[in-house]
């Protein structure tokens, strides 16, 4: 399991208990509206200062100015309280020009400016140009930092394609070969592994063109969204696996993560050759693992091709032990207990365990064809094909543990929802008492009007409230009969 540094210290560091709060604020008081409404202030309070306006307008713009600076107010104190570090946010630089902004107009406010200086003073127009230019100023950080990309989202630009040899010893790596020395390794008679990553578009034609395999099954191949497969033509075969890369986050929304990349392994010969489009760790990990069960007797292709899909096998193991221990977890979690977000994280967990059933599922197939030996695999014989019956077995085995695992996922998604039901239909049960039995005096009432005195029908209050009173009574017996009031 690949692990960031981050992962590793959430373990230690306190949780961030205001996170979901600053979410929230930052929904509600966005950048652009902060932005728009920071515009709007300039000609609220430029027109006033250099055109005569009737009172009636003056009184608008007074209210509209004094309603954004509440806005301001607003979002200034929610962030400033739910900030991480409080004093850090304040002495911001730019949280200090927020802090100019709004204490500039409740200067004016105050009785005694007000008094003394009077709305059109001299002084009070330079503090409002001052505040008009306070508020450009933030307007124009804003905008520059949502304009500037942030320093952990991934560049655009393409790495470029790394070749790697290795000798039928597994010994010697040869890094940052050129296409055209790879050739001359895949002409030659010896045993060889190499390994292509970060391949492009423009890069797969000569690829075609060295192990002569039509561009267009290389491209259907490479495609990562495609589900894992083998295809075996005459003199080579092609396999198409993704390999997943499992990321523990902090508690969240999404505490497991699973990154999958496309990996193509092709068998020509006494070369395995493996591709992909993505730059990963995955060659100095499965050298590392080849390196432990090689002898010089046996075929690098054979060895190569069982140590890639048993560390496939591994990975789906680990992301297999995470998901029950997940799933666990959840079920130990009481009814009343469970989190507001308890489906997103079910459906979570079960969209991870959906690409993994059917992934383990076609690995199984793949495998069952090496094994039957349709496959050209140079060097295979009948050790090799009780060693790849042991890893179809294995296979085999966490494909029917993946099932159970969604179907307990099924089943827990399965029991909120009832219960969720269940709580919602006593609630309506009772709202629905409470109704009908209100019903009965509201008509009742009604029906003798506010006034019983000097109605039609000799009845005193004392008698509309006894028989109001039986008439709840019995439907009360009714609905506790039923079960609605349990």
């Amino acid at each position: 399991i690949q692990q960031s540094p981050s992962d590793n210290n959430s373990t230690t560091a306190k949780p961030d208990r205001k996170k979901e709060l600053r979410e929230k604020i930052e929904l509600i008081f966005p950048d652009w509206l902060m932005i728009e409404l920071a515009g709007l202030i300039v000609p609220i309070v430029l027109l006033p200062i250099f055109l005569p306006l009737p009172t009636s307008i003056n009184t608008l713009l007074q209210f509209s100015d004094f309603t954004i600076l509440a806005i301001f107010i607003a979002e200034y104190l929610l962030k400033t309280i739910l900030a991480q570090n409080v004093i850090k946010h304040i002495l911001n630089p730019w949280h200090l020009l927020d802090l100019v902004i709004i204490l500039l107009p409740l200067i004016s406010l105050l009785p005694t400016v007000s008094h003394n200086l009077g709305f059109s003073s001299p002084l009070l127009r330079l503090l409002r140009i001052i505040r008009v230019l306070a508020v450009g100023g933030r307007a124009v950080d804003r905008r520059i930092a949502m304009a500037t990309p942030s320093a952990n989202q991934p560049s655009s630009t393409e790495l470029p394609v790394e070749i790697r040899v290795m000798d039928g010893n597994l010994e010697n790596v040869l890094r940052g070969v050129s296409f055209s020395k790879a050739e001359e390794f895949i002409k030659s008679p010896e045993h060889t592994w190499i390994d292509i990553s970060s391949i492009s578009d423009a890069e797969v034609s000569g690829l075609s063109n060295i192990l002569s395999i039509p561009q267009m099954i290389l491209e259907s191949e490479l495609i990562n969204e495609s589900y894992p497969r083998i295809d075996y033509f005459e003199h080579y075969s092609m396999i198409f696996t993704r390999v997943a890369d499992v990321k523990i986050l902090d508690k969240g929304t999404e505490p497991l993560m699973v990154n999958r990349s496309g990996l193509l392994v092709i068998c020509q010969g006494q070369n395995i050759i493996t591709v992909s489009r993505s730059q990963t760790r995955i060659f100095d990990e499965i050298l590392q693992k080849a390196r432990k069960i090689h002898t010089p007797q046996e075929p690098v292709v054979v060895t190569i091709l069982y140590t890639l899909l048993k560390y496939i096998l591994e990975k789906d193991k680990d992301i297999i032990r995470l998901l029950e221990k997940e799933i666990m977890t959840l079920e130990n979690i009481p009814l009343k207990q469970r989190p507001t977000n308890f489906l997103e994280l079910t459906f979570h967990l079960r969209k991870e365990v959906n690409q993994l059933v059917p992934s383990l599922l076609h690995l199984k197939e793949i495998i069952a064809v090496i094994t039957a030996r349709r496959v050209p695999l140079e060097g295979f014989n009948e050790r090799h094909e009780k060693i790849f019956d042991i890893l179809m077995d294995e296979a085999d085995y966490l494909h029917e543990t993946a099932s159970n695992a969604r179907d307990n996922l099924q089943s827990l998604v399965d029991l909120y929802i009832n219960t969720s039901s269940f709580e919602l239909n006593r609630v309506m049960r009772i709202v629905a008492v409470i109704t009908s039995m209100g019903i009965i005096p509201t008509i009742i009432l009604g029906a003798l009007g506010s006034n019983i005195a000097g109605a039609p029908w000799n009845v005193e209050l004392y008698q509309v409230f006894i028989v109001v009173m039986i008439m709840m009574l019995i439907l009360g017996w009714v609905f506790y009969r039923l079960g609605w009031l349990k």
